[in-house]
């Protein structure tokens, strides 16, 4: 198992992109400084007003398959 806690600063406008359908992706830089990738359907719940920012933590298998995603925190 793998974990990739990452920083989150989406601008409400960039969230629109996501929900609406347009960029079905998220790339992210991980605090280690590996790059990730991951549906952005897994940002919907932690959608607000101001976009999305926190701290997130990606949990993937062996061969990188997604096991979990949860926010950590502010």
């Amino acid at each position: 198992m793998q974990r990739f806690r990452i920083r989150l600063d989406i601008s409400p406008d960039m969230m629109e992109e996501y929900y609406a359908g347009r960029s079905t992706t998220v790339f992210a830089i991980s605090e280690g400084g590996v790059s990730v990738q991951f549906p952005a359907r897994l940002l919907r719940p932690y959608m607000t007003h101001e976009g999305i920012h926190g701290l997130f933590e990606l949990i993937t298998d062996g061969e990188f398959r997604l096991q979990d995603f949860r926010r950590l925190g502010p």
